[in-house]
């Protein structure tokens, strides 16, 4: 003794026959079209915002990037002005005679330098 339940579907049920769904009022097609030209305000102003960040962004590579030329640069400089003064303070002897350096033992040749 089965008893059997028949739904009568109303405008508010849904095809399947479940109860607890609504049926859909609108369609998801009609929302899509709603307010295009604040849609297209909303897309113009994300562009222009992520164009300034890009340029803020370059800006803060680009001025980073001539801090650290700028500090090579200065290291350069002071390494080329300690060879300098290194070379200034050196005691050199000046060697004229080519048959002395013929002479001359492997650990005396290794400290000349020709210039």
């Amino acid at each position: 003794e089965k008893k059997s339940v028949t739904v009568k579907l109303t405008a508010s049920m849904s095809s399947t026959k479940r109860i607890w769904k609504q049926r859909p009022i609108k369609r998801t097609s009609a929302d899509k079209r709603k307010n295009k030209a604040s849609e297209w305000e909303k897309r113009k102003r994300k562009r222009e915002l992520t164009r300034e960040t890009k340029r803020k962004q370059a800006l803060y590579i680009s001025k980073i990037k001539a801090e650290r030329a700028e500090e090579r640069r200065k290291r350069e400089q002071r390494r080329k002005y300690k060879e300098d003064q290194q070379r200034k303070n050196e005691i050199v002897q000046v060697i004229k005679d080519p048959m002395k350096i013929k002479k001359m033992k492997k650990k005396h040749l290794r400290f000349i330098q020709k210039r």
